[in-house]
């Protein structure tokens, strides 16, 4: 009788601990992440060489960029390209489909060349791109009076990072202004401005953005300010340069 005590107990202690190894398996695979679990199914490229399991296990190993592209996996079969803020970005991915060279902006006045290529060498895309310029030409806003208050290139080209933004041969070409500009004024003579000769001899923060806006006609001048000192007349004044009263020496 006591046999059969013993081997009917040892049965029960069995099919219990059976019972408590299933219920556990059980309980790990519904505590499972849902999103973990639906990668399996998520036709991911990983997949198709790689198995699910050795993903699950989160087995750590080293991943190779170049040996993936050169198996013929595009970019965007796992990056989220079009945002590209979704990307890791770094110089040698984003070279991968980007020639990243130099560009000439012409918006303003006086084209400003750009050289990509020197900024790459020094910083990782990131410190730029998207924080401070979108992923394409022409969608930021840039403008000096932005800069000189430490907006897009003004971050850095602040006189202590990089030369400052107000350094403006240093951007601009200066030879898009070689010619005169002239303005027309009413029933007299259009006045005519020499920008090359005034940037022979002042730098141009001495005019913009205090004097004048960084834009043609956009700053309302008339001849009754430049006879108070303003515009023109903060140097035409008879003593630094000759007098606004002399109107020939522009009206022509």
């Amino acid at each position: 009788m006591l046999r059969i005590i013993t081997i009917l107990s040892l049965a029960v202690m069995l099919v219990s601990c059976s019972r408590w190894s299933m219920d556990k398996k059980e309980k790990t695979a519904v505590e499972e992440s849902p999103l973990i679990s639906s990668l399996k199914e998520a036709g991911l490229p990983c997949f198709t060489c790689h198995p699910y399991e050795t993903f699950r296990a989160n087995k750590k190993s080293g991943f190779s960029h170049a040996k993936h592209l050169g198996f013929g996996v595009h970019c965007n079969q796992c990056h989220l390209i079009r945002p590209h803020r979704e990307m890791a970005l770094n110089k040698d991915t984003c070279n991968n489909c980007h020639n990243l060279t130099s560009f000439t902006y012409t918006a303003s006045g006086m084209p400003v060349s750009f050289s990509h290529q020197s900024h790459a060498k020094r910083y990782s895309c990131g410190e730029c791109h998207s924080g401070l310029f979108q992923m394409k030409k022409g969608t930021s806003r840039m403008v000096m009076d932005d800069m000189f208050k430490g907006g897009s290139c003004g971050k850095c080209h602040n006189g202590k990072t990089a030369f400052s933004a107000r350094d403006c041969t240093k951007c601009h070409t200066i030879s898009a202004m070689k010619k005169d500009l002239v303005y027309k004024s009413g029933d007299m003579a259009p006045a005519v401005f020499s920008h090359q000769l005034h940037t022979a001899m002042f730098e141009c923060g001495k005019c913009h953005p205090g004097l004048f806006k960084f834009k043609k006609g956009g700053s309302g001048m008339t001849m009754n300010d430049l006879y108070q000192a303003k515009f023109c007349g903060a140097c035409h004044n008879g003593q630094s340069a000759f007098s606004t009263s002399e109107c020939q020496r522009c009206h022509k």
